[in-house]
């Protein structure tokens, strides 16, 4: 019997474990990919967007009804629109203007408030994650800071890493990940190594 969920935020995690055939043959390794694409928005970032906005409501810093706010040029912005939708906030990226309109156009359909931003580097204050820190100081709003945020982490830590353990019956003998803000890399590592 398939599981019903409350709401599409509850359908974060628990991807499967897929064998990555032709690099497990080549190499002689099972070689295993998780399969986070099957997320509600998509990817891995679905995690992170759910572990911080839980956090935030567990401390008092995220309300019902209050705006969240991010400065992001990939998946995460996609993945709070989702889960912050889901959820009854409010969400604003802030993109720099050099992302595709397709991007921009997918994070307003999925119900996000858009401020695409001239591309800065981020030593200058006007850089899209500076513009969105202030954003959420002089509005009240809830800055998601998914770069400095240990919910980021922590998310994988609760939820990537034990389903890999679990999925393997503890037969790990390597993982590898992508780094953007760290987070699936630190949180899944930490747990696997303990």
């Amino acid at each position: 019997m398939t599981a019903t969920y409350s709401g599409i935020d509850g359908y974060v995690g628990n991807t499967p474990l897929i064998r990555l055939r032709r690099l497990s043959e080549l190499t002689g390794c099972e070689i295993l990919g998780k399969a986070e694409f099957m997320n509600p928005a998509g990817s891995v970032k679905d995690r992170a967007a759910y572990g911080i906005i839980t956090d935030a409501e567990a401390a008092g810093r995220l309300k019902p009804g209050a705006t969240i706010v991010e400065g992001t040029a990939g998946n995460t912005g996609i993945g709070l629109a989702v889960i912050g939708r889901a959820r009854g906030y409010r969400t604003v990226i802030v993109i720099p203007n050099n992302q595709s309109p397709e991007k921009m156009h997918l994070l307003r359909t999925l119900g996000a408030e858009v401020k695409a931003v001239p591309e800065k580097p981020y030593k200058d204050p006007e850089n899209y994650n500076h513009i969105a820190r202030r954003l959420a100081e002089e509005r009240g709003w809830f800055w998601a800071n998914q770069f400095d945020n240990t919910a980021n982490r922590d998310a994988h830590y609760r939820s990537t890493g034990p389903e890999i353990w679990k999925q393997t019956d503890g037969k790990v003998s390597a993982f590898v990940a992508a780094v953007g803000t760290g987070g699936t890399l630190a949180g899944v590592s930490n747990y696997l190594e303990e």
